[in-house]
Parts: C-alpha cells; sequence; structure tokens
C-alpha cells in the first residue's frame, strides 16, 4: 500500500486520535483543516467524511452552501467504533505494515 492510499491515511488519523485520547491530550484541530500528508483537498474531505459517516470519529460538522462545503472542526474525538476498527481490521494492519516500511526506508535514506 501507498502512504496516500485511503485505509494508510485512515490509519494515521485514527491512529493519532486514540494515541491523543490515551494521553488526554488536546486534538490539533490544524491537523484536520489540511491533510496529514501531500494529497488533494478533495480527497482528504472524502476520507473525512466517510469517517464520519461511518461512525469512527466525531466533532466534525459539514455545512453544505449552494456552492461548497464548510467544515467545522469542534471536539474531535474518536469513537469506540473507530477504535475497534483500528485494531480489529486487516487492512488497517496493512496499512500499518505499509508506514513501518516506508519509516524503515526513511531511515536508510534520509533526507
Amino acid at each position: 500500500m501507498a502512504k496516500d492510499d485511503y485505509f494508510v491515511i485512515v490509519y494515521q488519523v485514527l491512529k493519532y486520535l486514540y494515541e491523543q485520547l490515551k494521553k488526554g491530550e488536546k486534538i490539533d484541530k490544524d491537523y484536520f483543516k489540511e491533510a496529514p500528508i501531500e494529497i488533494n483537498k478533495k480527497y482528504w474531505h472524502y476520507i473525512i467524511e466517510n469517517m464520519l459517516k461511518q461512525e469512527y470519529i466525531t466533532g466534525i460538522i459539514i455545512k453544505e452552501t449552494k456552492d461548497k462545503k464548510i467544515y467545522y472542526y469542534n471536539n474531535i474525538e474518536i469513537t469506540p467504533k473507530g477504535i475497534e476498527y483500528l485494531f480489529d481490521n486487516n487492512l488497517m494492519s496493512k496499512a500499518k505494515k505499509a508506514l513501518e516500511g516506508i519509516k524503515d526506508i526513511a531511515s536508510i535514506f534520509p533526507i
């Protein structure tokens, strides 16, 4: 899996939210205003919207106007369903392995 694959990005987001929850630390709203990696805005919003629809996260409100969608970020959290998906989904384990592989390659070839 590539670092910009849907399931890799979902894994990164859920992992970040779960880690912040366990530490009792606040969620950085800026993390959600822009994607954690370089992907286009439409793809990022697609991912966020589907994570909301699937009830993996809460705290993002999307208002549709005539011309566009407006995203409000307020008390973003991972849900118990999101935690379950993070740990039980086979694609999540593949995404985790893909990210570990990228990390290993980056340590060999530092930029």
